[in-house]
């Protein structure tokens, strides 16, 4: 009898267990989610996978949201580094046009070669000016570039970019110095090794731990879902949930919150989910071909070898064919 009970009991637990792991997590209109978020942190941030297009689409969402506009954040951004933000002004704020190549140019020259060709981000911003153009001066949404300082006209070697450092610092400063010291909000898009509450993933410190550092709470870290942490087996689980995308789902307390991710768990990296869909179905937006004239070829083999040692890599990276010799 002792037996039988003791068998029913186990029996109990696991279908408990099961019930607890497969019932739906609601999940809340991302836009009004992440909206909502700034009435306790003056930092909402997304961790990023680059240039998926759903998270584009998201992005122009958000800044069209009338109670996104009413808050008015900053946005800060790393496809654009610091000496590119007097064209980010003009561009975004004035609404002034700008060439092409010197509008290219705040994407191109970043620390982080090829990047940011993909037309999400020049797509956004557009976006952002399209909408200050309906705003009084005094409530336009500025755009602050957040990557390093570069000047790839001076550099020759490997060491050179090696002596940028680490960009989270650059990302951090403009956080805390032109956000947070001077009693603004922002709304912050960088890659997930950024944001993650825990560290990078070499355990050192990121963007997300040195901003807690000087401005504990401050921050509220949105991770956008693209089949990790989890893998197959977290994608099947939330292709079982009711979730509309774009959906922002809490993980603290959630089934979700408890998906290893390395040495942590879900919920100790970030706040919160956004659930663009699964993960089989975000689109990877690339660059057309043609937007690569052979002289910018030619120079993203040259950055290509500074940075990585390869002067291919880039290339490989944008599925470019090498540039023919020109002949004499």
């Amino acid at each position: 009898m002792y037996h039988n009970v003791e068998h029913i009991m186990e029996i109990l637990v696991l279908l408990f267990a099961l019930f607890a792991v497969w019932t739906p997590t609601p999940g809340t209109p991302a836009v009004r989610g992440i909206v909502d978020a700034f009435a306790d942190h003056r930092i909402v941030a997304i961790a990023e996978a680059h240039g998926v297009r759903q998270a584009g689409d998201f992005y122009i969402a958000l800044v069209r949201d009338t109670g996104f506009q009413r808050i008015a954040p900053d946005i800060v951004i790393e496809f654009a580094s610091r000496q590119s933000q007097s064209l980010l002004d003009r561009y975004v704020v004035r609404g002034d046009s700008l060439p092409l190549d010197t509008l290219r140019s705040i994407w191109r020259n970043t620390t982080k070669v090829a990047s940011w060709e993909a037309p999400t981000y020049a797509r956004w911003l557009a976006a952002i000016r399209d909408v200050n153009r309906g705003l009084a001066p005094g409530r336009r949404i500025r755009v602050l570039a957040g990557d390093t300082r570069v000047d790839w006209s001076v550099m020759r070697a490997p060491a050179d970019w090696q002596a940028l450092g680490d960009n989270n610092v650059s990302f951090a400063d403009v956080i805390t110095g032109e956000v947070l010291a001077k009693g603004r909000r922002a709304f912050v898009v960088l890659g997930s090794n950024h944001l993650m509450r825990t560290g990078s993933r070499d355990d050192g410190p990121n963007t997300a731990t040195r901003v807690e550092a000087k401005y504990p709470d401050a921050m509220y870290v949105a991770w956008l879902y693209n089949g990790r942490p989890g893998g197959p087996e977290a994608d099947t689980q939330m292709s079982k949930e009711e979730w509309k995308a774009p959906a922002l789902v809490t993980l603290r307390g959630s089934w979700a919150g408890a998906i290893p991710a390395g040495s942590h768990r879900f919920d100790d990296v970030a706040d919160a989910l956004l659930y663009l869909g699964p993960s089989d179905r975000l689109e990877q937006e690339s660059p057309a071909a043609e937007a690569f004239e052979s002289s910018y070829r030619r120079e993203l083999d040259r950055r290509s070898w500074i940075e990585w040692g390869d002067s291919t890599r880039a290339r490989a990276f944008l599925h470019l064919q090498p540039v023919e010799r020109e002949r004499p």
